[in-house]
Protein backbone atom coordinates (compact mmCIF):
# COMPACT_ATOMS: atom_id res chain seq x y z
CA UNK A 1 0.00 0.00 0.00
CA UNK A 2 1.13 3.51 -0.66
CA UNK A 3 2.46 5.53 2.25
CA UNK A 4 0.99 9.01 1.71
CA UNK A 5 3.23 10.32 4.42
CA UNK A 6 6.62 9.00 3.35
CA UNK A 7 9.69 10.41 5.03
CA UNK A 8 10.55 13.93 3.99
CA UNK A 9 14.09 15.15 3.19
CA UNK A 10 14.60 17.09 6.42
CA UNK A 11 17.72 17.63 8.46
CA UNK A 12 20.08 14.70 8.67
CA UNK A 13 19.54 14.24 12.38
CA UNK A 14 17.80 10.88 12.51
CA UNK A 15 17.44 9.26 15.89
CA UNK A 16 20.25 6.91 16.74
CA UNK A 17 18.72 3.48 16.92
CA UNK A 18 21.98 2.25 18.35
CA UNK A 19 21.54 4.31 21.52
CA UNK A 20 18.67 2.13 22.71
CA UNK A 21 19.89 -1.28 23.80
CA UNK A 22 17.84 -4.19 22.56
CA UNK A 23 15.79 -6.11 25.15
CA UNK A 24 18.21 -9.03 24.93
CA UNK A 25 20.98 -6.78 26.28
CA UNK A 26 18.88 -4.70 28.66
CA UNK A 27 20.81 -5.81 31.77
CA UNK A 28 24.32 -4.38 31.42
CA UNK A 29 26.03 -7.16 33.34
CA UNK A 30 29.74 -7.93 33.36
CA UNK A 31 30.38 -10.73 30.83
CA UNK A 32 34.19 -10.86 30.95
CA UNK A 33 37.19 -9.51 32.82
CA UNK A 34 40.25 -8.76 30.69
CA UNK A 35 43.44 -7.89 32.56
CA UNK A 36 41.31 -6.36 35.30
CA UNK A 37 39.01 -4.39 32.94
CA UNK A 38 35.33 -5.24 32.82
CA UNK A 39 33.60 -6.07 29.53
CA UNK A 40 29.85 -5.49 29.79
CA UNK A 41 26.82 -6.78 27.96
CA UNK A 42 26.36 -3.39 26.24
CA UNK A 43 29.63 -3.97 24.36
CA UNK A 44 28.19 -7.21 22.99
CA UNK A 45 25.05 -5.33 21.94
CA UNK A 46 27.19 -2.97 19.87
CA UNK A 47 28.85 -5.88 18.08
CA UNK A 48 25.49 -7.66 17.65
CA UNK A 49 24.21 -4.70 15.66
CA UNK A 50 27.26 -4.95 13.41
CA UNK A 51 27.35 -8.73 13.03
CA UNK A 52 23.61 -9.33 12.81
CA UNK A 53 21.04 -11.14 14.95
CA UNK A 54 22.31 -14.54 13.84
CA UNK A 55 25.63 -14.09 15.67
CA UNK A 56 25.82 -16.48 18.67
CA UNK A 57 26.54 -15.12 22.14
CA UNK A 58 29.87 -16.95 22.37
CA UNK A 59 31.12 -15.35 19.13
CA UNK A 60 30.06 -11.88 20.28
CA UNK A 61 31.82 -12.43 23.60
CA UNK A 62 35.10 -13.38 21.95
CA UNK A 63 34.93 -10.38 19.60
CA UNK A 64 34.36 -8.08 22.58
CA UNK A 65 37.33 -9.63 24.42
CA UNK A 66 39.56 -9.24 21.35
CA UNK A 67 38.47 -5.64 21.02
CA UNK A 68 39.31 -4.94 24.68
CA UNK A 69 42.77 -6.45 24.27
CA UNK A 70 43.50 -4.27 21.24
CA UNK A 71 42.23 -1.15 22.99
CA UNK A 72 44.45 -1.84 25.99
CA UNK A 73 47.49 -2.29 23.76
CA UNK A 74 46.66 0.88 21.85
CA UNK A 75 46.53 2.83 25.12
CA UNK A 76 49.89 1.38 26.18
CA UNK A 77 51.33 2.74 22.95
CA UNK A 78 49.75 6.17 23.62
CA UNK A 79 47.37 6.01 20.67
CA UNK A 80 44.84 8.01 22.68
CA UNK A 81 47.25 10.96 22.41
CA UNK A 82 47.60 10.68 18.63
CA UNK A 83 46.22 13.89 17.00
CA UNK A 84 44.25 11.97 14.36
CA UNK A 85 42.70 9.69 16.98
CA UNK A 86 41.80 12.65 19.20
CA UNK A 87 40.17 14.43 16.25
CA UNK A 88 38.20 11.30 15.34
CA UNK A 89 37.05 10.85 18.95
CA UNK A 90 35.90 14.47 18.98
CA UNK A 91 33.82 13.87 15.85
CA UNK A 92 32.25 10.77 17.36
CA UNK A 93 31.54 12.66 20.60
CA UNK A 94 29.81 15.42 18.63
CA UNK A 95 27.66 12.92 16.74
CA UNK A 96 26.67 11.01 19.87
CA UNK A 97 25.87 14.19 21.79
CA UNK A 98 23.68 15.42 18.92
CA UNK A 99 21.86 12.13 18.60
CA UNK A 100 21.40 11.67 22.36
CA UNK A 101 20.06 15.21 22.78
CA UNK A 102 17.63 14.80 19.91
CA UNK A 103 16.42 11.49 21.26
CA UNK A 104 15.93 12.97 24.72
CA UNK A 105 13.83 15.82 23.34
CA UNK A 106 11.82 13.72 20.88
CA UNK A 107 11.02 10.63 22.94
CA UNK A 108 8.40 12.25 25.23
CA UNK A 109 6.40 13.39 22.19
CA UNK A 110 6.21 9.94 20.62
CA UNK A 111 3.37 8.61 22.71
CA UNK A 112 0.90 6.13 21.27
CA UNK A 113 -1.81 8.79 21.57
CA UNK A 114 0.22 11.38 19.66
CA UNK A 115 1.14 8.99 16.88
CA UNK A 116 -2.45 7.77 16.53
CA UNK A 117 -3.74 11.36 16.44
CA UNK A 118 -1.30 12.23 13.67
CA UNK A 119 -2.30 9.11 11.75
CA UNK A 120 -6.00 9.98 12.08
CA UNK A 121 -5.25 13.49 10.77
CA UNK A 122 -3.45 12.04 7.75
CA UNK A 123 -6.40 9.74 7.08
CA UNK A 124 -8.79 12.71 7.10
CA UNK A 125 -6.55 14.69 4.72
CA UNK A 126 -5.78 11.79 2.39
CA UNK A 127 -7.00 12.00 -1.22
CA UNK A 128 -6.72 8.83 -3.29
CA UNK A 129 -4.84 9.22 -6.57
CA UNK A 130 -3.87 6.91 -9.40
CA UNK A 131 -0.47 5.30 -9.03
CA UNK A 132 1.54 2.82 -11.01
CA UNK A 133 4.30 0.32 -10.43
CA UNK A 134 6.89 0.23 -13.16
CA UNK A 135 10.36 -0.94 -14.06
CA UNK A 136 12.84 0.92 -16.20
CA UNK A 137 16.23 0.54 -17.82
CA UNK A 138 18.20 3.79 -18.12
CA UNK A 139 21.01 4.20 -20.65
CA UNK A 140 23.05 7.10 -22.02
CA UNK A 141 22.16 6.95 -25.71
CA UNK A 142 19.12 6.40 -27.90
CA UNK A 143 21.08 3.80 -29.83
CA UNK A 144 21.73 1.86 -26.65
CA UNK A 145 18.06 2.07 -25.69
CA UNK A 146 16.93 0.78 -29.08
CA UNK A 147 19.39 -2.09 -28.79
CA UNK A 148 17.80 -3.11 -25.48
CA UNK A 149 14.30 -2.87 -26.96
CA UNK A 150 15.46 -5.20 -29.74
CA UNK A 151 16.77 -7.65 -27.14
CA UNK A 152 13.43 -7.52 -25.32
CA UNK A 153 11.59 -8.20 -28.58
CA UNK A 154 13.76 -11.29 -29.00
CA UNK A 155 12.62 -12.57 -25.61
CA UNK A 156 15.27 -11.26 -23.20
CA UNK A 157 14.18 -10.82 -19.58
CA UNK A 158 13.53 -7.18 -18.63
CA UNK A 159 14.73 -7.56 -15.03
CA UNK A 160 17.98 -9.23 -16.06
CA UNK A 161 18.72 -6.55 -18.65
CA UNK A 162 18.06 -3.88 -16.01
CA UNK A 163 20.55 -5.51 -13.66
CA UNK A 164 23.27 -5.75 -16.30
CA UNK A 165 22.76 -2.64 -18.43
CA UNK A 166 20.87 0.10 -16.55
CA UNK A 167 22.95 3.02 -15.36
CA UNK A 168 20.40 3.57 -12.56
CA UNK A 169 22.22 1.25 -10.21
CA UNK A 170 19.69 1.60 -7.39
CA UNK A 171 16.69 0.30 -9.32
CA UNK A 172 18.89 -1.79 -11.58
CA UNK A 173 19.91 -4.02 -8.70
CA UNK A 174 16.20 -4.75 -8.19
CA UNK A 175 15.55 -5.57 -11.83
CA UNK A 176 14.62 -1.97 -12.63
CA UNK A 177 11.75 -1.93 -10.12
CA UNK A 178 10.72 1.60 -9.11
CA UNK A 179 7.88 0.50 -6.85
CA UNK A 180 4.59 2.38 -6.83
CA UNK A 181 4.54 6.12 -7.59
CA UNK A 182 2.17 8.89 -8.63
CA UNK A 183 2.39 11.34 -11.52
CA UNK A 184 4.05 14.03 -9.42
CA UNK A 185 6.86 11.71 -8.32
CA UNK A 186 8.68 11.48 -11.67
CA UNK A 187 9.91 13.87 -14.34
CA UNK A 188 7.17 14.86 -16.86
CA UNK A 189 8.52 12.92 -19.84
CA UNK A 190 8.63 9.70 -17.83
CA UNK A 191 5.23 10.29 -16.23
CA UNK A 192 3.52 11.03 -19.56
CA UNK A 193 4.82 7.81 -21.07
CA UNK A 194 4.21 5.43 -18.18
CA UNK A 195 0.68 6.57 -17.30
CA UNK A 196 -0.37 6.10 -20.93
CA UNK A 197 0.71 2.46 -20.89
CA UNK A 198 -1.23 -0.70 -20.02
CA UNK A 199 -0.08 -3.21 -17.36
CA UNK A 200 2.40 -5.65 -18.88
CA UNK A 201 3.30 -3.28 -21.72
CA UNK A 202 6.88 -2.29 -22.54
CA UNK A 203 7.62 1.05 -24.20
CA UNK A 204 8.10 0.55 -27.94
CA UNK A 205 10.44 3.52 -28.32
CA UNK A 206 12.97 5.08 -25.91
CA UNK A 207 11.68 7.76 -23.55
CA UNK A 208 14.10 10.66 -23.28
CA UNK A 209 14.48 12.67 -20.06
CA UNK A 210 17.16 14.80 -18.45
CA UNK A 211 18.72 11.59 -17.10
CA UNK A 212 19.08 9.76 -20.41
CA UNK A 213 16.95 7.27 -22.33
CA UNK A 214 14.44 5.03 -20.54
CA UNK A 215 12.90 1.72 -21.53
CA UNK A 216 9.81 1.28 -19.35
CA UNK A 217 7.74 -1.72 -18.36
CA UNK A 218 4.42 -1.03 -16.62
CA UNK A 219 3.66 -3.66 -13.99
CA UNK A 220 0.44 -2.42 -12.37
CA UNK A 221 -2.04 0.45 -11.99
CA UNK A 222 -4.20 1.13 -8.95
CA UNK A 223 -5.67 3.84 -6.72
CA UNK A 224 -3.54 4.75 -3.72
CA UNK A 225 -4.80 3.86 -0.25
CA UNK A 226 -3.95 4.41 3.39
CA UNK A 227 -2.11 1.55 5.11
CA UNK A 228 -3.58 0.35 8.43
CA UNK A 229 -2.32 2.01 11.58
CA UNK A 230 -0.18 -0.94 12.71
CA UNK A 231 1.76 -0.77 9.44
CA UNK A 232 1.98 3.01 9.34
CA UNK A 233 2.73 3.99 12.94
CA UNK A 234 6.52 3.64 12.68
CA UNK A 235 6.64 5.97 9.67
CA UNK A 236 4.22 8.39 11.34
CA UNK A 237 6.35 8.42 14.49
CA UNK A 238 9.44 9.15 12.41
CA UNK A 239 7.64 12.02 10.70
CA UNK A 240 6.70 13.50 14.07
CA UNK A 241 10.30 13.12 15.25
CA UNK A 242 11.67 14.85 12.15
CA UNK A 243 9.22 17.73 12.55
CA UNK A 244 10.30 18.23 16.15
CA UNK A 245 13.96 18.03 15.22
CA UNK A 246 13.58 20.56 12.43
CA UNK A 247 11.74 23.06 14.63
CA UNK A 248 14.28 22.62 17.40
CA UNK A 249 17.22 23.31 15.10
CA UNK A 250 15.52 26.28 13.45
CA UNK A 251 14.83 27.79 16.89
CA UNK A 252 18.50 27.36 17.81
CA UNK A 253 19.60 28.96 14.54
CA UNK A 254 17.37 31.99 15.14
CA UNK A 255 19.02 32.62 18.52
CA UNK A 256 22.58 31.91 17.40
CA UNK A 257 25.29 34.27 16.16
CA UNK A 258 26.78 32.51 13.16
CA UNK A 259 29.77 33.56 11.07
CA UNK A 260 30.57 31.71 7.87
CA UNK A 261 33.92 31.34 6.14
CA UNK A 262 35.08 30.15 2.74
CA UNK A 263 37.36 27.10 2.35
CA UNK A 264 40.40 29.44 2.37
CA UNK A 265 39.31 30.89 5.72
CA UNK A 266 38.18 34.27 4.40
CA UNK A 267 34.80 35.65 5.54
CA UNK A 268 31.77 34.71 3.49
CA UNK A 269 29.46 37.49 2.41
CA UNK A 270 26.25 37.84 4.41
CA UNK A 271 23.39 35.82 2.97
CA UNK A 272 25.65 33.29 1.29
Amino acid sequence: MTMPFARRPMLALALAAGLAASPAFAADTVVANVNGSEVRMSALADFARQMGPQAPYEALLEVAINNQLVVEQAKKEKMDSDPEVKAALKRVETQLMTQAYMQKKVRPALTEEAVKARYDQLVREFVSTEEVRARHILVETEEGARSIIADLNRGSDFAELAKSRSKDQGSGAMGGDLGYFTQKDMVPEFTTAVFAMRPGEVSKTPVKSQFGYHIIKLEDKRMSSIPPYDQAKQVVAQQIAESIQQKMVMDLREKAKIKRFKPDGSPMEAGK
